[in-house]
């Protein structure tokens, strides 16, 4: 494609960027209301506050510290005020963000600071500096080689699977043609078609954990009494046309193109190479975006069909696409490209990803999305549901 020009930033870790965010992050729900405050104080913030870090245990204590340290290494984010409640796990998280990147991170301890109103005037002249530093950012050329992006789709209906997500597909295709990195998720929505993405795994390890990914969360699902295959689609996906489990999977895959997948990852892990990847992730939107986020992603493309408001973290823009012409109409204020021509025949599915792409140049390049503009924003850092 031509004149696919984007201008982004390199935070100090030399990664290219899409936002140039100062994170207010909170490491347990104790914080939240002092991440808050900061950021209603400090224009230019973004508070991630949220409701773990207490009592998680096992497996939600990994996942939970790799997410929370992961969604700082984002490259969109290029400074951090973390907000700890006590200097033990703040101090430790620290060390562990500073050895990994030499981006600017600053702190506040609550009960250190002698409770929340100490806290928040500590933390807001903190975040002030940060932010007047990150303002003098500027944007330069970037490649798209060195760019990641998320898929995902939430609010599915019969026009997912025919327009927007083999839009989506299309961008992902050329994205890992040029050098880039897509990941797409939601384990219970490749159940059913598994065996199709099994033949585009890079090898046979790849396809064999693509499998057990699938088997893992039907086994979960059975050993609490539930079949999938009688659950899903959910009722919203049924009133949009979708029949069964097989269909709405086939839709889904759809999105993740036609490229090789390289490799099978965790909840919130960060890829070790470029191209396409596959993430074992519940299908939640929150919880999806969160991981993706941590994973480094800078922008999501997020298919819909009936609609969904969910705007990430907010981390990453979030670009919602839709081939629902009902919908444009009725949840205008959430999408932000109408591919509703493939239904139409307006446009083939190779016109609608041209405009999706120019889409992505424009917000790459500064246009804010709908999400960002109304800050739907929600911060799930541990997996909850299939």
């Amino acid at each position: 494609m031509k004149n696919f020009e984007l201008k982004g930033y390199y935070n100090d870790d030399n990664r290219a960027a899409l936002r140039n965010h100062v994170a207010v992050i909170g490491l347990s729900p104790f914080c939240s209301r002092v991440v808050q405050m900061i950021s209603e104080q400090v224009h230019g913030t973004l508070p991630l506050a949220q409701n773990h870090g207490r009592n998680e245990i096992g497996t939600n204590l990994k996942r939970f510290e790799n997410s929370m340290l992961n969604v700082a290494l984002n490259p969109n984010i290029s400074s951090v005020l973390l907000v700890g409640y006590e200097p033990r796990t703040t101090e430790k998280y620290i060390e562990s963000f500073r050895k990994r990147s030499r981006k600017p991170i600053e702190s506040v301890m609550i009960l250190k600071s002698g409770g929340t109103i100490e806290a928040v005037r500590d933390g807001s002249r903190k975040a002030l500096e940060l932010v007047l530093n990150a303002s003098e950012m500027e944007r330069e050329p970037i490649g798209i080689d060195g760019l990641s992006f998320g898929v995902k789709c939430g609010g599915s209906d019969a026009t997912s699977g025919i327009a927007s997500n083999p839009a989506v597909g299309w961008v992902s295709d050329y994205i890992v043609e040029n050098g880039g990195t897509v990941i797409f998720s939601e384990t219970t929505e490749i159940i059913g078609a598994e065996h199709i993405l099994q033949k585009r795994a890079r090898n046979e390890e790849v396809a064999r954990k693509i499998l057990e990914a699938a088997r893992s969360n039907e086994a979960i699902a059975l050993s609490e009494g539930i079949d999938l295959v009688g659950i899903n689609p959910v009722p919203d996906n049924i009133e949009g046309g979708i029949s069964t489990i097989e269909d709405k999977s086939l839709g889904a895959i759809s999105k993740s193109g036609t490229s090789q997948i390289n490799g099978v990852l965790e909840y919130a892990e960060i890829p070790n190479g470029r191209g396409l990847y596959f993430m074992d992730s519940p299908s939640g939107a929150h919880e999806v975006q969160t991981a993706l986020a941590a994973a480094g992603v800078n922008m999501i493309l997020f298919s819909t069909g009936t609609g969904n408001t969910s705007g990430g973290p907010g981390i990453t823009p979030v670009l919602k696409i839709t081939g629902n012409i009902k919908t444009v109409r009725s949840m205008g204020d959430h999408i932000d490209i109408d591919v509703s021509g493939i239904i139409t025949g307006e446009m083939n599915v190779g016109e609608a990803g041209i405009k999706l792409l120019n889409g992505i140049r424009k917000v790459a390049n500064g246009k804010l999305t709908r999400g960002e503009i109304l800050r739907t924003w929600d911060f799930s850092p541990v997996p909850t549901g299939l």
